[in-house]
């Protein structure tokens, strides 16, 4: 399955910015939040929900549940963009609940695998 780093990119590429160019719209004075995204190799490592949150308020076009978990196109559709009603605090809660969601179903439970290793 393709992470949310490499969907991020592709958005990048497709909006034909570089990953500075990108940063600046987002207000950022540096790349690096954006940059250590892509660092890590194959996988890329997950946004915080400010970053989604942020991406979310400067790129309305960007449809978020395909960014998050891949489903859908890349963009809403001209016509959905108009009943879209997206408030930045109810897209942070939902980015969060999303991300929380796809972080626990990828990674075992800590406390379970310490207990575990304490048993043993």
């Amino acid at each position: 399955m393709e992470s949310i780093a490499s969907r991020l990119k592709n958005f990048i590429e497709h909006k034909e910015l570089s990953t500075s160019a990108f940063s600046r719209k987002l207000g950022y004075k540096s790349c690096e939040k954006i940059a250590r995204l892509f660092r890590i190799k194959n996988e890329g490592a997950k946004p915080s929900v400010d970053i989604v949150a942020d991406i979310t308020q400067h790129f309305s076009e960007l449809n978020m549940r395909w960014l998050l978990i891949g489903e859908g196109e890349m963009l809403h559709s001209p016509a959905a963009s108009h009943s879209i009603i997206s408030p930045v605090n109810v897209l942070r809660t939902e980015a969060l609940e999303s991300l929380l969601l796809q972080s626990r179903m990828e990674e075992p439970d800590i406390n379970y695998r310490v207990s575990i290793t304490q048993n043993a």
